[in-house]
């Protein structure tokens, strides 16, 4: 019986075809592991900031309560020097005075420079001058804003690991339609489901080269 030559077996249009699919699906196979790969960096960005900014939110936290127990601190001391001031008790309101903290003596001694008692324009509390500052607020205030750009930059990577499973999702798709069309018995058929799994493999890899890479660290 004769056997039919290599020539007249790759001159079929369906031995073309079958070339073209699965070099179709080695492609696929390729990008899928590459948007995995780039899945699995953003993933792991996006847990290292979201971690960096729990951290950050915590040591404002603490911050903004020890400057809550300073300003509590000055506000009572101050509150008994002006009791004992307002009792002409000099000593008492001196002792009061030297145990004020560093922090609040500046707006202290600015308002006592603007003579509370007679001028109406003096601020109603050393608090309400801008000379009163509390390092710790302004350090909580730092860490808050750092911890708002370290959740940004997590929310950021959280939406690119989502684009590249997208994608992952769209070439896994090109591959069983590819798979398909190499088990259809009709041509016609197997053109058709190649036509797609090519259509949707050019849209999966406009997403994968268009998408932010990542690198290992």
């Amino acid at each position: 019986m004769a056997h039919p030559s290599a020539t007249a077996m790759t001159s079929k249009p369906g031995f073309h075809l079958s070339v073209l699919v699965t070099i179709l699906l080695s492609a696929a196979a390729l990008a899928t592991s590459w948007a995995g790969f780039q899945a699995s960096m953003w993933s792991s960005q996006r847990t290292t900031h979201g971690n960096h900014a729990s951290r950050l939110r915590t040591s404002s936290t603490l911050a903004t309560t020890r400057a809550g127990q300073q300003r509590l601190v000055d506000v009572q001391l101050f509150t008994s020097w002006l009791a004992a001031y307002a009792k002409g008790d000099t000593r008492l309101a001196t002792f009061y005075e030297h145990r004020f903290r560093p922090e609040f003596l500046p707006a202290f001694h600015v308002w006592v420079a603007s003579r509370p008692l007679q001028s109406a324009d003096a601020a109603a509390s050393p608090f309400a001058l801008p000379e009163y500052r509390l390092a710790e607020e302004t350090e909580a205030r730092r860490l808050a804003h750092e911890a708002d750009e370290e959740s940004a930059t997590s929310q950021h990577a959280s939406g690119v690991n989502d684009g590249y499973v997208f994608v992952a999702i769209i070439l896994a798709t090109v591959m069983f339609f590819g798979s398909t069309a190499h088990q259809a018995a009709v041509t016609r058929m197997r053109v058709i489901l190649f036509g797609f799994a090519l259509t949707t493999f050019a849209f999966g890899v406009y997403r994968l080269v268009t998408a932010p890479l990542s690198w290992p660290s």
